[in-house]
């Protein structure tokens, strides 16, 4: 098989590898991911999440702190970029749109759910290396339960 075989580079929606890492069953999470979004002056800004979630190939769902920076950037600028690394081999940043789907959010009135239309998904992965590792995140005490019910939630379609 050729390199160009090996790798697709990019496409309107996520694949099947990169749905399933971000699609857990069970309130399992999600791979940690990075989402930049535009500050007021115009400069990156960077944070990562832990809630982020496909909905579908063409949908992510994830939930922000009310008052966080992200919030604000996207009211204002919905454009928005998402990466995540996942062992063994994924590496992708989406490209898409967020809007503002409930805040406050029902389950807690400290976040707001955001939905991202996926415009495009670029592979990043090199041909030639594996993932050993990802960030992996877990709820701990009183959070088990607060998350199972942001997840049952969450994943509505």
């Amino acid at each position: 098989m050729s390199e160009k075989q090996e790798r697709w580079r990019r496409s309107p929606e996520l694949h099947e590898d990169a749905f399933r890492a971000w699609h857990k069953a069970n309130g399992e999470l999600n791979p940690s991911s990075v989402v930049a979004t535009v500050d007021e002056d115009g400069s990156p800004h960077i944070a990562p999440f832990g809630s982020m979630r496909a909905v579908n190939p063409r949908l992510m769902r994830f939930i922000v702190y009310r008052y966080h920076d992200t919030l604000s950037n996207l009211k204002r600028e919905p454009r928005v970029m998402v990466a995540m690394i996942c062992a063994p081999d994924i590496a992708v940043s989406i490209r898409g749109k967020a809007r503002i789907v409930e805040e406050p959010f029902t389950i807690d009135e400290n976040y707001a759910l955001i939905e991202i239309d996926i415009e495009e998904v670029k592979n990043d992965m090199p041909v030639r290396i594996g993932i050993e590792t990802g960030i992996a995140i877990s709820p701990t005490g009183p959070f088990v339960a607060w998350w199972e019910g942001l997840w049952k939630r969450m994943s509505k379609e």
